[in-house]
């Protein structure tokens, strides 16, 4: 069992205020003081400096922090695994971005549960900045996510790597493609359909875009969509273009409802990741399972 002192610590940490963590714990701020204060006893280490009235966290308190993210994350699962020794039956809570979630989940889990049949699994579709903030707080023991996120703070596995292109429907690979290469600029005179803000592959154009001085702003028009499929029939319709991964539209590229903007300068691909935090002690486990997702298409 985790000292209570740890969790008052991460606290501070996430508010960087004593008053604020006092309130959220509903203890006094003396008792929040006395908390950090053993702890920096206990490890004899400095962990946070006071600034006036701020809080700033040592070389050592960032350490802490991020190993006790792992004990704290770890000690609920613990706690899940018993339980399931009870019921006899193991239970899997991990997150995944939307393409991931669509495109790569349903052929890993089949095979996963030919060898596991009596686990129970649970799975939470969501963008790649909310996925890490569920990781660590806990709520879901890892995430399969597409594009860029700080390695340096989790552990992860690489599963594939995606390529990224621009597509559109008939009528505009008709009327603007068939001369050959399309400028980025030139897409800017059309209507963009996009994935809402802090999804990966919507972080992947505005990477892109940055890297060029050049932003979503430059798009004649936007529409938000965070449904994969509808960005798919909206773009088919010939409503606008987007930006996919390859693998989430090659049915329609075969079927010729849609169809692949050629673009000067723009072969751009990303990776798919399996993620869990830095020195968890079901480290072990979570690398058992990322090689059904290394072999998502059907190579195991």
């Amino acid at each position: 069992m985790i000292d209570s002192r740890i969790y008052t610590f991460m606290e501070v940490c996430r508010t960087l205020n004593y008053t604020r963590a006092s309130a959220n714990l509903h203890i006094t701020q003396p008792a929040v003081t006395q908390h950090v204060q053993y702890l920096e006893q206990l490890y004899q280490v400095p962990l946070v400096e006071i600034r006036g009235k701020k809080v700033f966290l040592t070389e050592q308190g960032k350490i802490l922090e991020r190993l006790a993210a792992s004990m704290c994350a770890d000690e609920l699962h613990i706690r899940k695994t018993l339980l399931d020794s009870i019921r006899k039956k193991e239970k899997l809570v991990f997150g995944a971005t939307l393409t991931v979630g669509e495109f790569v989940i349903p052929s890993v889990l089949g095979r996963y549960l030919a060898v596991f049949p009596d686990t129970d699994i649970s799975v939470i579709v969501k963008n790649t900045e909310s996925l890490l903030e569920l990781l660590e707080s806990a709520e879901i023991e890892f995430a399969v996510v597409e594009g860029r996120f700080d390695k340096s703070a989790y552990t992860y596995q690489l599963i594939s790597q995606e390529k990224y292109i621009a597509i559109c429907g008939r009528e505009f690979y008709e009327r603007e493609c068939t001369k050959g290469c399309m400028t980025m600029e030139s897409l800017f005179e059309n209507r963009l359909i996009v994935r809402e803000s802090g999804s990966g592959t919507r972080g992947i154009l505005e990477q892109f875009l940055q890297t060029h001085n050049q932003s979503l702003e430059k798009f004649k028009n936007r529409i938000e969509v965070s449904n994969m499929a509808a960005i798919r029939k909206l773009v088919a319709g010939n409503c606008g273009i987007s930006f996919l991964y390859q693998t989430v539209v090659e049915q329609e590229l075969k079927e010729g409802s849609l169809y692949e903007i050629p673009v000067e300068d723009f072969q751009i691909q990303r990776e798919f990741n399996f993620v869990y935090l830095k020195n968890s002690i079901f480290s072990e486990k979570y690398d058992t399972i990322s090689k059904y997702f290394k072999t998502w298409r059907g190579n195991i």
